[in-house]
C-alpha cells in the first residue's frame, strides 16, 4: 500500500510541486496568474469540482436627507418662571435656525419634559425639593443638508446666545438604497463570475453554473474604506459615501 493514501487530501495537494509553485508565486506580481491557475486546478481536483469566489460592487453616492437633533435645558428654583425662560430659550433657538436658512417645515420640536430636583439630607433621610429642571429636544430633519452641515458647525452661536444646548452629530443617509441595492446584486454577480472565469481560463479548465449563492451583505461605508466585513455597516457621519455588496458564490466546474 502506498504511503500517500495514510495522508488526506490537503496534506498531499499541500506536498505538490504544483502548489508549491501557487504559494511562491503567491508573493510576486509577474506571478499572480500562474498561482491562480494552479489554485483553479487543485480546486476542480480537491474540492468536488467547485470553486468558491466572493463577488464585489461598488458605486459612490451623496446623502439626501440629514437628521440633526439637539436638547434645550434650563434650570430654575421657581417653575413658573422657570417655564417662562425656557420657552424664551426654545423661541430664540427656532429664530437662529430659521435666521440661518432652515425650513421652518423640517424643524420638530417635541414635549417639553420637566422634572423637580430634589436634595436628600444624609443624616435624617429627608428629601428636600431644590428647584426644576427642563428640558426639550429640538429636530431637524431635511434634504437641504450641506446648509443643515453648516450649521451644526456653528451651533456654538447658540451657547454663545446664553442657551444651555447639548448638540447630536448630524445623521447623514441616502432614502434611495433599496434600489440601489438591485444594482449592486446584479454588480457584484457579474464580479464573481468575472474573477471566477478568469482563474477557470488561467488553469484550463472550463467554467461551469452556479451552484450556490450566499446571502448579500450590503454596507454603506465613507468614500476610502475598503471594509470587506461579514456584518453590514451604515455609515452616518459623511456626506458622500461609498454603497458596497459583498457576496460568495460557488461554480461548477464541467
Amino acid at each position: 500500500m502506498s504511503t500517500a493514501n495514510n495522508f488526506s487530501w490537503r496534506e498531499q495537494l499541500l506536498a505538490s510541486p504544483a502548489v508549491a509553485v501557487a504559494i511562491f508565486c503567491g508573493g510576486l506580481i509577474s506571478c499572480t496568474v500562474v498561482g491562480a491557475g494552479v489554485i483553479a486546478i487543485a480546486a476542480h481536483k480537491a474540492n468536488n469540482g467547485t470553486l468558491d469566489v466572493k463577488g464585489v460592487s461598488s458605486q459612490l453616492i451623496e446623502s439626501d436627507r440629514v437628521e440633526w437633533s439637539f436638547r434645550v435645558r434650563g434650570e430654575s428654583a421657581n417653575r413658573t418662571s422657570g417655564a417662562k425662560y425656557h420657552s424664551r430659550d426654545v423661541q430664540k433657538t427656532l429664530q437662529f435656525l430659521e435666521y440661518r436658512g432652515i425650513n421652518k417645515e423640517d424643524i420638530v420640536v417635541k414635549v417639553l419634559v420637566v422634572n423637580q430636583k430634589t436634595e436628600r439630607n444624609p443624616e435624617n433621610g429627608r428629601v428636600t425639593p431644590t428647584g426644576w429642571e427642563f428640558s426639550q429636544e429640538i429636530v431637524v430633519i431635511s434634504d437641504d443638508i450641506h446648509n443643515v452641515s453648516a450649521v451644526s458647525q456653528d451651533s456654538s452661536q447658540l451657547i454663545e446666545m446664553g442657551i444651555d444646548a447639548h448638540f447630536s452629530k448630524p445623521e447623514f443617509t441616502y432614502s434611495k438604497i433599496a434600489e440601489k441595492r438591485v444594482e449592486l446584486l446584479k454588480g457584484a454577480t457579474e464580479n464573481a463570475k468575472e474573477r471566477a472565469q478568469a482563474i477557470a481560463n488561467t488553469g484550463n479548465v472550463r467554467l461551469g453554473e452556479m451552484s450556490y449563492v450566499g446571502t448579500a451583505i450590503f454596507q454603506v461605508t465613507t468614500p476610502g474604506s475598503s471594509s470587506l466585513g461579514s456584518g453590514g455597516i451604515y455609515d452616518t457621519e459623511t456626506i458622500n459615501k461609498k454603497v458596497s455588496a459583498v457576496m460568495d458564490i460557488r461554480f461548477k466546474f464541467d
